[in-house]
C-alpha cells in the first residue's frame, strides 16, 4: 500500500529536490561531524547523507529490510556486516509473496546469513552487491546512528524488541505511527490505515530534528 501525497507536497518536493544540491554547502556547515553512518531499514539514510551532500558512508542505502530482518541485522550488526553477501532472485526470497504483491518480482535480494535485504533502487543484483561492498568498508563504528521505522511487518513486540537493542548505541530514532510515550525516541510519522508507515522518506525532516540529531551526544534528542 503506497502513501499518497498531495500535489501541493509534491510541487514543493520537486522544488526542494532541484535546490538540493545548492544548499547542501550551507546545512554541511551546520553539522558538527561529518562521517557518521546511519544505519537504516530504508532509503531514509540515503536521503538525509544527499540532504548535506555527504558521501553515504553506510551500506544501508537504497534498499530496505522487512522489520523482522532488521531486528536480526541491528541486533549483530557487526557479525552480519562482516559476512560476504550473497545475491539471489526475488522468486526466491521467503518473502517472495509479499515482493510480488508489491510489483517487485525483479527487485535483486542479497542475503547475509538469515537476513534478507530487498536492493529496491538498483537495476541489477550486480550492481547491487559492488555498492554494498564497498560502503561496508566505509562504516565509522565510532559514529553511528541507528534508523527504524514502523513499516514492512513492525508490531508493537518488535518495536519493543528495537527498544532494547538500540540502548547499546549513543543515538537512534524511531518512526511510528502513533504515540508511544514509553519510548523516548519514538517520532510520529502519519500511518497508513493498516497501522504501518507506508513511506518516512518523502517528509524525511519533517518529524524530527536531523541536526539535532547528528549533532548530539545524546540519545535523547528532544
Amino acid at each position: 500500500m503506497a502513501q499518497d501525497f498531495s500535489l501541493f507536497d509534491r510541487v514543493v518536493h520537486k522544488a526542494y529536490t532541484i535546490t538540493r544540491p545548492v544548499l547542501a554547502k550551507t546545512r554541511r556547515s551546520k553539522l558538527n561531524n561529518v562521517d557518521f553512518t546511519i544505519i537504516s531499514n530504508n532509503c531514509w539514510g540515503g536521503v538525509v547523507y544527499e540532504h548535506f551532500g555527504l558521501p553515504k558512508l553506510s551500506p544501508t542505502v537504497g534498499l530496505y529490510f522487512f522489520a523482522d530482518d532488521y531486528i536480526k541485522f541491528v541486533k549483530n550488526l557487526k557479525y552480519y556486516l562482516s559476512l560476504n553477501i550473497k545475491m539471489i532472485k526475488a522468486s526466491d526470497s521467503r518473502h517472495a509473496d509479499e515482493l510480488h504483491n508489491r510489483g517487485q518480482d525483479d527487485v535483486p535480494v542479497g542475503v547475509l546469513d538469515d537476513v534478507e535485504i530487498v536492493f529496491l533502487h538498483y537495476k541489477n543484483a550486480e550492481v547491487a552487491k559492488e555498492k554494498w561492498e564497498r560502503r561496508v568498508g566505509r562504516v565509522n563504528w565510532n559514529n553511528l546512528i541507528i534508523k527504524f521505522s514502523y513499516m514492512n511487518g513492525c508490531d508493537d513486540a518488535i518495536l519493543e524488541e528495537f527498544e532494547a537493542i538500540v540502548q547499546q548505541y549513543p543515538k537512534s530514532v524511531v518512526f511510528v505511527p502513533k504515540e508511544y510515550p514509553e519510548y523516548h525516541n519514538a517520532y510520529v510519522v502519519p500511518g497508513l490505515p493498516n497501522g504501518q508507515i507506508g513511506d518516512d522518506t518523502f517528509h524525511f525532516k519533517r518529524y524530527v530534528d536531523i541536526l539535532s540529531l547528528i549533532n548530539s551526544h545524546e540519545t535523547n534528542i528532544r
